[in-house]
């Protein structure tokens, strides 16, 4: 790492090292289509070669694209959900022959035993995506070492390819499914070979696999996928990509409705959400809906909004556009988890460049932006001298939850203090337990001062923590509680956020702002 020195000074080139795990704030979620996966099972990536692999390319869905983006802006760590329901896997079987009796037919592969005399191949997930694929599988009586062998050659479409040669019967399954894109299972009466038989000295068997069909996509199946992320205590961000292209209105705005509940609830994640392409009518009544959708404080301050749409690079290599229209999520993503990660969570996602796009989708006059800022929508737009710029970091509550960076600081403390104070639910509720809990809570706040995210010339004019006798009276005590008050004074011009952290004999940790 370059550094240079001068006197009474250090510089160094460099970013902070990410936190460690349980304590990360840089984590998105990204929710939708992809081209293949297990649905509705959350799957960990880090880098776009680690998503192509579980998840296929960017040619399908709404996910790959912003997924890239992500990555392009800074984001390290990701989980994807392929959200849907039903949907069909693509197959195909390969039959042997026998002859009835547990041996082989005449001109079968009589020196080879097999525990079945059929290949059921399936593709592991649901799709189109597996159509196509065939699967050459080569038969020699005898191999280099005399016993006989199987070679199998997979092509899948789009041109992957994968080779196996000098196989035995016992390693035919594995290697059908090594690279977790296919299942293999033998079915009908296991085949033994004659004693003495030798049959002929090569076959060879080709299938194709198709039937497969698409998962549907609806409001039920991405509630359920903004449910399961909401059990992942790493996430810190969540989007869902592509909803209006995915679900009607009333549909995007019941997966509003879940995705602002899911991250209120949690009290440690902010639901980044995209605001389709529209003139200023369509921007006036996605925010009504947007208002009776997400109703509450709580919720609204737990979404920030985003504008327009970008142009960015077409990935999927279909047709003849070399950009196309692209939901900006991951672009904010990638920006707030590498900011998070050079500066901490308390600084606010704006002023900074996003790459991996070249312009807004539609155009940005002057009164579309005044009209979208009023509205509560932070903007992505041009920068005069080029680039594009994230221009403002608000929730959408109006609020003292209004700043981006607040909510992310709290959500950082929440973190911070649920996985210091959770492995002392069965601690002895007296004087020792509240020095512990009041120590860890100020370690976090004391963090936060240093990095620049809390106003004030000291530690004590920037928090105060209180978890003593007046906040835990004897009745608290009794009921199994033990409470933290916090006050902090985030680096903007707003009075005190309080916090009231309640430690339940359950062990849930509950957050009040007061």
């Amino acid at each position: 790492m370059p550094t240079t020195e001068l006197p009474g000074y250090r510089i160094v080139d460099g970013i902070r090292q990410a936190p460690g795990e349980g304590l990360r704030n840089d984590v998105a979620a990204f929710i939708g289509s992809t081209e293949r996966g297990p649905l509705g099972v959350p799957v960990r990536i880090e880098g776009r070669k680690a998503f192509e692999t579980v998840f296929g390319g960017p040619g399908t869905g709404t996910v790959p694209r912003a997924v890239a983006a992500y990555f392009a802006n800074g984001g390290l760590v990701a989980w994807v959900l392929r959200a849907g329901r039903d949907g069909d896997v693509a197959r195909a079987t390969a039959g042997f022959g026998d002859d009835g009796h547990g041996g082989w037919a005449a001109g079968g592969p009589a020196r080879l035993a097999l525990p079945g005399n059929r290949l059921m191949v399936t593709a592991s997930s649901p799709g189109r995506w597996a159509d196509g694929t065939t699967i050459q599988l080569t038969y020699r009586a005898y191999g280099v070492t005399g016993a006989p062998e199987l070679d199998i050659a997979i092509r899948y479409p789009g041109g992957g390819a994968v080779h196996a040669a000098g196989l035995s019967a016992a390693e035919l399954g594995a290697a059908l499914t090594a690279g977790g894109m296919l299942t293999a299972a033998f079915t009908g009466p296991p085949v033994t070979p004659a004693p003495g038989a030798s049959g002929p000295a090569q076959l060879s068997w080709a299938v194709v696999l198709g039937g497969g069909a698409e998962p549907v996509i609806d409001a039920n199946s991405l509630r359920a996928a903004i449910l399961e992320q909401s059990l992942l205590g790493e996430v810190a961000l969540v989007a869902v990509p592509g909803l209006p292209g995915m679900l009607d209105a009333p549909g995007q705005d019941d997966v509003l409705a879940e995705l602002a509940r899911s991250a209120a609830a949690c009290q440690d994640r902010l639901a980044v959400v995209s605001v389709p392409a529209a003139g200023t009518g369509g921007l006036v009544d996605w925010d009504r809906r947007a208002a009776v959708a997400v109703p509450d404080p709580a919720g609204r301050r737990a979404v920030a909004a985003y504008y327009p749409p970008l142009l960015a690079e077409n990935l999927t290599g279909i047709g003849p556009d070399l950009y196309l229209e692209t939901d900006l999520a991951g672009h904010v993503c990638g920006r707030i988890a590498e900011l998070d990660r050079e500066r901490g969570s308390g600084w606010s996602p704006a002023n900074t460049l996003v790459a991996d796009a070249v312009d807004v989708a539609v155009p940005l006059p002057a009164a579309t932006q005044e009209l979208a800022l009023g509205l509560g929508m932070n903007l992505v737009r041009p920068r005069v001298g080029g680039g594009l710029e994230i221009w403002g970091a608000h929730t959408r509550d109006p609020g003292d939850g209004l700043q981006v960076a607040h909510r992310r600081l709290v959500h950082r403390i929440v973190r911070g203090v649920r996985r210091v104070v959770e492995p002392l639910v069965f601690d002895i509720n007296n004087r020792v337990l509240w020095f512990t809990v009041a120590r860890a809570v100020s370690s976090i706040l004391l963090e936060a001062f240093r990095s620049g995210s809390l106003k004030g010339q000291t530690p004590a004019e920037a928090y105060r923590v209180r978890c003593d006798e007046t906040t835990n009276p004897a009745e608290s005590i009794d009921a199994g509680l033990v409470v933290c008050e916090v006050d902090f004074a985030p680096a903007a011009p707003m009075e005190f956020i309080t916090l009231r952290l309640t430690l339940g004999a359950e062990g849930l940790l509950d957050v009040v702002e007061q």
